[in-house]
């Protein structure tokens, strides 16, 4: 099966509403430059003798990882954000000139990047106030028995607040990481602005709904 190059253009959703002055051209050469990334150290680690990347990194770890190549080629690819550079800071993406440093802790302004293979239930640490931007990704052996490479299927963005949050903290001399979850209204306001939906990637009555003209 032929390697994904870049996004469908028949599905990118070129009305998405985008932040900061994001522009949805801006994602897609990110993603074609992730692409590039992924794929070509998976090419170096196959001649090398190595398992391709999705099986040496597995479940969360892999999708760590795509989120930083994620973050570091919007970065690159636009003229109005920048990469948060303080390990564990909080928004991952931000304005440019709009702090007095690119390492911020917690900012209250900037976009947060989660990559997951999930179609929903997508957590945090905490709740936060701000936008989010999600890219869904399949990769590997499928329920249906097929193994597909490496591929965006949905990319999602909208402005959450703290409602848009149900949180789960520590029960007396537990050690459980404290969670949030996005709850279902937080979610439909992210299917509801997608960048980028393949076909058969939506969920309910998200399936039958494209970009215009796809």
């Amino acid at each position: 099966m032929e390697l994904p190059r870049a996004l469908d253009k028949g599905y990118v959703n070129r009305r998405a509403i985008l932040p900061y002055g994001l522009t949805v051209e801006e994602v897609e050469r990110a993603v074609a430059e992730t692409y590039r990334l992924f794929h070509g150290l998976n090419d170096y680690l196959k001649q090398s003798g190595f398992r391709p990347l999705e099986e040496l990194l597995l479940g969360n770890s892999l999708s760590g990882i795509i989120s930083e190549f994620l973050v570091k080629n919007i970065a690159k690819s636009s003229s109005v954000l920048e990469a948060n550079t303080k390990i564990g800071g909080h928004p991952d993406l931000l304005p440019k000139d709009y702090y007095t440093s690119s390492a911020v802790l917690k900012g209250e302004h900037g976009i947060e990047v989660k990559c997951s293979i999930q179609k929903g239930g997508w957590q945090g640490h905490n709740p936060e106030e701000c936008w989010l931007m999600v890219f869904r990704y399949v990769v590997g052996k499928q329920r249906s028995g097929e193994i597909l490479p490496f591929t965006f299927v949905e990319i999602l963005c909208a402005e959450l607040t703290k409602a848009d949050w149900s949180f789960s903290g520590r029960k007396g001399e537990s050690r459980r990481t404290p969670t949030a979850s996005i709850t279902t209204g937080g979610v439909e306001k992210l299917r509801n602005n997608f960048i980028y939906r393949s076909s058969g990637a939506g969920v309910g009555k998200h399936r039958s709904i494209f970009a215009s003209g796809s």
